[in-house]
This record gives structure tokens, sequence and C-alpha cells, in this order.
């Protein structure tokens, strides 16, 4: 989560108000906030924010049942001096978002043809309804953080996190079913942390904290079909140490971070699903109770992980700057990589975890070089990453529901090597006009099957072109450009069965979409109103060329195109 701006002890008022319209879903949104502020420290900053927007289009049709409706709200109290402070927030969130029509297919034949044919299989005028499939999301968050500086030593932070999110999904049922929800999951979060900061020595710093968590996951039991995430407890402990020291042009960083975490689950599993797992011969200690064709477990697994960084930068005599880093890491599994056990709806494809999932760990070096000379630079960043026991999901065959036909996608472990470089290029060659290049260079392999790794971010390179005239009511224009590359590294494709051909055949789930160029467009300019009123007018338009393409790690690319041309017109007023 993002933290809040910081409020300064000064009397005043002050607000902005945001309206953007959205011509690719023909609405639009609104943001509007007011703070207040005294000069004793005090001060109130209440928020609202609205946001509608009905079926998205491609550039050749339209993408049905894609709509959107966002309501938030917040407010954040407080008193802040530079001794000592505290606040206080609470925000609100209610998000209704409709989820692709076409990726819901009624046969394994069906989702043959949307994945190798190119084009979905529903397309309908476009329209404001959302229908099922869709999602309802609501999120409350609250905070309350008290600090205390201590002369001579330091900071010291304590903040306490309540959030509540509850997720139904709407499934397309038959019948007199279809406004009751097939996923219902209410998720609570209680978070604890504190941490203390010395930073009173001008060339060192060292920070130290600890964090408690306790989570519960409720899932409604009586939506009539198996839940996705099952009944869970999750606490949570950690430690850490952060230093840095500052000697002439160098500076010396590093990092220590002990977690602790425990999962104490109860889910069912269909005994057919347990014995072919294996499960009968490693977890039958977990079964605590059999109905019917299932079997009732609690699984409670503990996980012991640690993480440390050490790095350095020196800051040369040239306007450069080095940076070397080595970063060990250690990541537990999460929930729904151990007992996912259903359909992900927003994602389209039936999930399942895996009970034998254990922590992954990852050794990262990293070395960047940047360069600034009178009227351009550059910065190169490559890395290499080796992950032990890598945590990854993958498809691995087809099920057939009375909710129609979707891809399995099955959690496993491997090691894997990720090697890469980052290129940025920036110049300023004339007063007005100025450019950026951005070059990224990934690649990933399963090394344990000596395969490519799945779901590796293809080579991109970005470039824009700008005209700034400051005497213009701020003025500025951007042309940007964005190469995408086809992934041509990627596992091979699944055989299925197909019920009309009765033979197996090529499911091409892992072929990624061609290369693709896009073009867009950015403008601004600033109109004084007043003596401490700003309206800034924005235009920006995604996709310029209005051209087809998918992204290779767009989820629902298997169904359809990526969005088409697209204007946002935004009023950003400052007052």
């Amino acid at each position: 989560m993002l933290e809040p701006q910081r409020i300064f002890p000064k009397d005043t008022l002050y607000g902005k108000t945001l309206l953007n319209g959205v011509s690719n879903g023909r609405g639009g949104s609104m943001t509007t906030e007011i703070t207040k502020i005294y000069d004793n420290g005090w001060f109130f900053k209440p928020q609202v924010s609205y946001k509608r927007l009905g079926d998205q289009e491609t550039p050749d049709y339209v993408l049905s049942n894609t709509g959107v409706q966002e309501i938030g709200a917040s407010i954040h109290v407080g008193k802040n001096l530079f001794t000592w402070g505290w606040d206080a927030r609470y925000s609100y969130y209610d998000a209704e978002i409709a989820i692709l029509r076409a990726s819901h297919i009624g046969s394994t034949d069906d989702l043959n043809r949307a994945i190798n044919n190119g084009e979905p299989e529903v397309i309908r005028p476009f329209t404001y309804d959302l229908l099922n499939p869709r999602q309802k999301v609501t999120h409350h968050l609250g905070k309350l953080r008290f600090y205390k500086r201590f002369e001579g030593l330091g900071k010291l932070t304590l903040q306490y996190d309540f959030q509540q999110n509850r997720r139904l999904e709407f499934d397309v049922r038959r019948g007199d079913n279809d406004d009751r929800a097939s996923i219902d999951l209410e998720l609570t979060t209680h978070t604890f942390n504190g941490d203390f900061k010395w930073d009173s020595k001008p060339n060192f710093q060292l920070q130290t904290g600890l964090l408690a968590r306790y989570q519960e996951n409720f899932p409604n039991p009586n939506t009539g079909v198996r839940r996705l995430i099952p009944d869970y407890e999750r606490f949570d402990a950690g430690l850490f140490l952060l230093g840095e020291y500052r000697y002439n042009n160098f500076t010396f960083e590093g990092g220590i971070r002990f977690d602790f975490m425990r999962i104490d689950a109860q889910k069912f599993y269909r005994i057919t699903r347990w014995e072919n797992e294996g499960y009968d011969e490693e977890f039958s200690d977990l079964i605590i109770d059999a109905q019917d064709s299932q079997f009732l477990v609690n699984p409670v697994f503990d996980y012991h992980t640690f993480s440390g960084t050490v790095g350095a930068r020196w800051e040369t005599l040239n306007s450069g700057t080095l940076k070397a880093n080595y970063a060990l890491a250690q990541r537990a599994p999460n929930p729904s990589e151990l007992f996912s056990d259903g359909l992900h709806h927003s994602a389209a494809r039936i999930e399942l975890g895996d009970l034998r999932i254990d922590k992954e760990t990852s050794h990262k070096i990293s070395v960047s070089y940047q360069r600034n000379f009178r009227s351009w630079g550059f910065t190169i960043e490559p890395y290499a990453n080796f992950v032990q026991d890598f945590i990854l999901i993958e498809p691995t065959d087809v099920e057939f529901t009375i909710r129609g036909s979707f891809p399995v996608w099955e959690y496993r472990q491997t090691d894997v090597r990720l090697l890469g470089f980052d290129l940025s290029v920036y110049t300023d060659w004339a007063k007005n006009w100025s450019t950026n290049h951005t070059f990224s260079f990934i690649k990933g392999r399963d090394i344990s099957l000596e395969i490519p790794l799945i779901n590796v971010p293809p080579v991109s390179f970005n470039n824009s072109v700008t005209f700034n005239k400051p005497e213009w009511n701020d003025f500025e224009v951007s042309l940007e450009s964005q190469y995408v590359f086809r992934q041509n590294e990627t596992p091979d494709d699944i055989e299925v069965f197909s019920p009309q051909d009765q033979a197996d055949i090529v499911l091409q789930v892992n072929t990624a979409p061609p290369a693709y160029h896009l073009m867009g467009l950015r403008s601004k300019l600033e109109f004084p109103l007043g003596n401490k009123t700003i309206l800034t007018t924005s235009l920006r338009v995604n996709n310029l060329l209005n051209t087809s393409y998918r992204d290779y790690l767009n989820r629902l690319r298997y169904f359809a195109d990526d969005l088409g041309r697209n204007f946002i017109l935004q009023l950003k007023l400052s007052y």
C-alpha cells in the first residue's frame, strides 16, 4: 500500500478534483479530496472516487461483458509534529467487475476453437450491463499509526492495520441460481509492526523492527460449488535489521530478515483426487473426517524463511554511479499455491495447488552503472537470479464441468535461472526537445527439466520524443512507441482429447502471440484560475494506430485481442 503524502504543520486548506473521460468503455471516473491542516499539527483529509465503464473494445469487436463500476471513500485524520505524532485512516472500496463472457466456454472443442482460431466465441453489442461471469469486491481498511522522535537517537514508529476483504464471484449458471455467488470469500487481516530508526548520525543509519500478523479466510460453504480456497488461519511473525554507512563517495548497505509463518487449514478433498495426487501415502495423518466421496483434512504447516542483502554504491567523480548488490531471499508458499482447487473465474481456468510445495530460495546478483553527461545520460543494469524450488503455475490439461470447459493449471516447483538486463538512455538534444529510450531483456530457463520457463516477459523496446514549452501554459506533448518482440522461448503446448474428433489434439495454450508495435500520444496544458487555483488539462491516446495485438502475459489472451484505441481526457483542478 502506498504511504499517504506527508503533512506539514502549517495552517492551510487545499484540495484537488480529477475528472477523466475514457473513450474505450465510454465512461470515466471522478476523484476529489480536500486537506485541512492547522498550525498546531492537526489535519483532516477526506476523499471520494467513482468509476464507471461499459464494455471495452478491440479494433475489430466488442469485448462483451467487460464493464466495471467502482466507488471508494477514505478519511485521514491526525496530528503531525516533528517530535511526535499520530494519524488514523479508514478507507472503503466497492467494485463490481464483469469478466469477459467469451472466456467461459461450453465444451472442450469450443475452447480449442477459441484459443486456436483467434476470435471470441461470444460477441455482442456494446452495453453497460454487468452480467455473469462477474466479481463483486468489498474492501475495508483501517490504520492507526504513532511515531516519536528521540533527540540524539532516532525515530520510533508503531502501526496497526485492519483489513477485511469480501470477494464474490458469479458464474454463468442454469436455472434459478444465476444470482447466487459461486465463490464467496471473506479474508480478515490484523497486522502490527513497529520499527526504530537510528538516524542522528550524518553518515550512518540503522533500522530494526518486527511484524506480527493474523489472517483468517472464511469461504461461504453454501454456494453449491467446490471452494477455490478453503478455511484457514495464518500467523506471521518477522524481525529485520537494516543498515547504511556512507564514507566519502561510497555507500554500503546491508540487511537481514527472519520470518515465521504457520498455516492452519481445513479443506475437503475428493477421494479420487487425494489418491491420484499420492496424498494418501504422504498425508494420511491429516484426515480428520470422511464424508461420502470426500475427505476433510487439517493441514498445519510451519515455514521458517531467511533473507539477506548486501550492496555498495560508488559515486564517481565524472558524474557516474556504480552499484553492486547481492540478495538472498526465501519465500513461503501462499494459501493459493497450496490449496487452490477449483475454477478461478477472473482467470477463466481451473487452478490446482499442491500440499508438497515448500519455500523457494533465490540468489540474485545485480550491477548497475549510471552516467550523466551535459545533454544525455544512460543506465545499464545486468542481473542474474538463480531460484531453487521456484513456484510456478502451468497448464496441464482441460477439464469439462457443468459450467463449461476450462484449462487446468497446476502449481509445481522447480529450479530456474533468470538472466537479463535493462538499458535506459535519455537525451536533451535541443532547448525544448528530449527523448527517452528503454530496452528490457530477460531469459528464463527451467534448469530442472531443461525447458523454457513459462510466463517470462518478452523483450521490449520503448521510445518517446517530447516537446515542451513552459511559456505556453506549460505545454507538453509526447509521442510514444512500444515494440514488444514475440516470446519465442516457451514450453511445449499440451494435448487434450477432442470429443468432436474423438482424438487427441494440440491446444496452443503455451504458444506466444506475434510481436506488436503500439504508438501513443500524451499532452498537457495548465491554466491559472486566480491566485491559488490551477486547471491542468491532459489528453492521452493509447494504441494510437488501433493495432490488433495480444499480450503474452495477459491471462485472457486465449479468448480475445487486447484493447483498441483509447482516448483519455483528464481535467485536474488544484485549489
